[in-house]
Protein backbone atom coordinates (compact mmCIF):
# COMPACT_ATOMS: atom_id res chain seq x y z
CA UNK A 1 0.00 0.00 0.00
CA UNK A 2 1.00 3.61 -0.59
CA UNK A 3 1.26 5.74 2.58
CA UNK A 4 2.39 8.92 0.83
CA UNK A 5 -0.86 10.74 1.74
CA UNK A 6 0.04 10.58 5.44
CA UNK A 7 3.25 12.53 4.92
CA UNK A 8 1.95 15.46 2.90
CA UNK A 9 3.23 18.80 4.13
CA UNK A 10 0.66 21.11 5.69
CA UNK A 11 0.88 24.71 4.56
CA UNK A 12 0.34 27.42 7.19
CA UNK A 13 -2.68 29.69 6.68
CA UNK A 14 -1.66 33.11 5.48
CA UNK A 15 -2.96 36.18 7.24
CA UNK A 16 -5.18 38.65 5.45
CA UNK A 17 -3.54 41.93 4.57
CA UNK A 18 -5.61 44.51 6.45
CA UNK A 19 -4.95 47.29 3.94
CA UNK A 20 -7.06 45.38 1.43
CA UNK A 21 -10.05 45.05 3.76
CA UNK A 22 -12.87 47.50 3.22
CA UNK A 23 -14.22 49.21 6.29
CA UNK A 24 -17.92 48.64 6.84
CA UNK A 25 -19.88 51.89 6.96
CA UNK A 26 -22.14 52.43 9.97
CA UNK A 27 -24.26 55.22 11.41
CA UNK A 28 -23.68 58.68 9.96
CA UNK A 29 -21.07 57.38 7.50
CA UNK A 30 -23.62 54.90 6.08
CA UNK A 31 -26.34 57.57 5.91
CA UNK A 32 -24.04 59.93 3.99
CA UNK A 33 -23.12 57.16 1.52
CA UNK A 34 -26.83 56.44 0.96
CA UNK A 35 -27.63 60.12 0.38
CA UNK A 36 -24.75 60.39 -2.10
CA UNK A 37 -26.26 57.63 -4.27
CA UNK A 38 -30.03 58.25 -4.21
CA UNK A 39 -32.19 60.78 -6.02
CA UNK A 40 -34.75 62.28 -3.66
CA UNK A 41 -38.32 62.40 -5.01
CA UNK A 42 -41.03 64.80 -3.87
CA UNK A 43 -43.28 63.45 -1.11
CA UNK A 44 -46.52 64.69 0.44
CA UNK A 45 -48.53 63.81 3.53
CA UNK A 46 -51.39 62.55 1.32
CA UNK A 47 -49.01 60.17 -0.42
CA UNK A 48 -47.68 58.86 2.90
CA UNK A 49 -51.20 58.30 4.24
CA UNK A 50 -52.54 56.54 1.14
CA UNK A 51 -49.88 53.82 1.14
CA UNK A 52 -48.57 51.16 3.50
CA UNK A 53 -44.86 51.28 4.34
CA UNK A 54 -43.33 47.87 5.11
CA UNK A 55 -39.82 46.89 6.24
CA UNK A 56 -38.75 43.24 6.48
CA UNK A 57 -35.57 42.85 8.55
CA UNK A 58 -35.76 39.08 7.95
CA UNK A 59 -38.24 36.36 6.86
CA UNK A 60 -41.52 36.22 8.80
CA UNK A 61 -40.90 39.65 10.37
CA UNK A 62 -42.74 42.65 8.99
CA UNK A 63 -42.37 46.09 10.56
CA UNK A 64 -44.39 49.04 9.29
CA UNK A 65 -45.09 52.74 9.46
CA UNK A 66 -48.75 53.84 9.32
CA UNK A 67 -49.22 57.55 8.72
CA UNK A 68 -52.46 59.31 9.72
CA UNK A 69 -53.84 62.65 8.51
CA UNK A 70 -53.13 64.54 11.74
CA UNK A 71 -49.32 64.26 11.68
CA UNK A 72 -49.47 61.18 13.88
CA UNK A 73 -49.31 57.47 13.28
CA UNK A 74 -48.11 54.07 14.44
CA UNK A 75 -44.73 52.45 14.08
CA UNK A 76 -44.67 48.68 14.56
CA UNK A 77 -41.36 46.93 15.22
CA UNK A 78 -41.65 43.19 14.52
CA UNK A 79 -38.34 42.39 16.25
CA UNK A 80 -39.60 43.89 19.52
CA UNK A 81 -43.25 42.97 18.79
CA UNK A 82 -44.26 46.48 19.89
CA UNK A 83 -46.37 49.34 18.56
CA UNK A 84 -45.08 52.85 19.16
CA UNK A 85 -46.86 56.17 18.87
CA UNK A 86 -45.26 58.39 16.28
CA UNK A 87 -45.47 61.89 14.90
CA UNK A 88 -44.19 62.96 11.51
CA UNK A 89 -43.49 66.06 9.49
CA UNK A 90 -42.16 66.72 6.00
CA UNK A 91 -39.18 69.07 5.74
CA UNK A 92 -37.54 69.72 2.36
CA UNK A 93 -38.78 66.38 0.91
CA UNK A 94 -37.52 64.50 3.96
CA UNK A 95 -39.92 62.74 6.32
CA UNK A 96 -38.98 63.14 9.99
CA UNK A 97 -40.57 60.47 12.19
CA UNK A 98 -40.42 60.71 16.00
CA UNK A 99 -41.32 57.61 18.02
CA UNK A 100 -42.58 57.69 21.61
CA UNK A 101 -42.66 55.02 24.29
CA UNK A 102 -42.82 54.51 28.04
CA UNK A 103 -39.46 52.97 29.00
CA UNK A 104 -39.54 50.24 31.63
CA UNK A 105 -36.04 50.96 32.96
CA UNK A 106 -35.26 53.98 35.18
CA UNK A 107 -38.82 55.26 34.76
CA UNK A 108 -40.76 54.86 38.00
CA UNK A 109 -43.23 57.60 36.98
CA UNK A 110 -43.99 55.73 33.70
CA UNK A 111 -43.14 58.90 31.76
CA UNK A 112 -43.57 58.80 27.96
CA UNK A 113 -40.50 60.00 26.08
CA UNK A 114 -39.38 60.52 22.51
CA UNK A 115 -36.90 57.67 22.23
CA UNK A 116 -36.14 57.86 18.52
CA UNK A 117 -36.14 60.32 15.63
CA UNK A 118 -35.57 59.02 12.11
CA UNK A 119 -35.32 60.86 8.81
CA UNK A 120 -36.37 59.23 5.55
CA UNK A 121 -36.23 60.21 1.91
CA UNK A 122 -38.44 58.85 -0.87
CA UNK A 123 -36.69 57.43 -3.94
CA UNK A 124 -39.78 56.80 -6.09
CA UNK A 125 -40.56 53.42 -4.50
CA UNK A 126 -39.42 53.27 -0.87
CA UNK A 127 -38.80 55.37 2.21
CA UNK A 128 -35.08 55.06 2.93
CA UNK A 129 -33.59 55.83 6.34
CA UNK A 130 -30.94 58.56 6.00
CA UNK A 131 -30.54 59.68 9.61
CA UNK A 132 -31.35 58.25 13.03
CA UNK A 133 -31.14 59.56 16.57
CA UNK A 134 -31.88 57.72 19.80
CA UNK A 135 -32.74 59.34 23.15
CA UNK A 136 -32.64 58.12 26.74
CA UNK A 137 -34.60 59.22 29.83
CA UNK A 138 -32.22 62.16 30.35
CA UNK A 139 -32.87 63.26 26.73
CA UNK A 140 -29.27 62.50 25.77
CA UNK A 141 -29.03 61.87 22.03
CA UNK A 142 -26.80 59.50 20.03
CA UNK A 143 -26.66 57.97 16.57
CA UNK A 144 -27.19 54.19 16.55
CA UNK A 145 -24.62 52.04 14.72
CA UNK A 146 -26.96 51.04 11.90
CA UNK A 147 -25.06 48.83 9.44
CA UNK A 148 -27.59 48.21 6.66
CA UNK A 149 -29.80 50.35 4.45
CA UNK A 150 -33.27 50.36 6.01
CA UNK A 151 -36.01 50.74 3.40
CA UNK A 152 -39.75 50.76 3.91
CA UNK A 153 -41.31 49.58 0.66
CA UNK A 154 -44.52 51.15 -0.56
CA UNK A 155 -47.57 48.94 -0.85
CA UNK A 156 -50.58 50.55 -2.46
CA UNK A 157 -53.90 50.18 -0.69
Amino acid sequence: TDNSEKYQTELPLTEKITDQETKKKVGQELFKAILDTIAIETISADFLINNQWIYRPFDNCESYLKFQTNGKGISYNCEMEEDYEMTYKIEHNKVVVSEYDIPHVDNEERKKIKFREDTYIYNGNSLILVNAKMYNMANIEWTPDIEIAVTYDRKKY
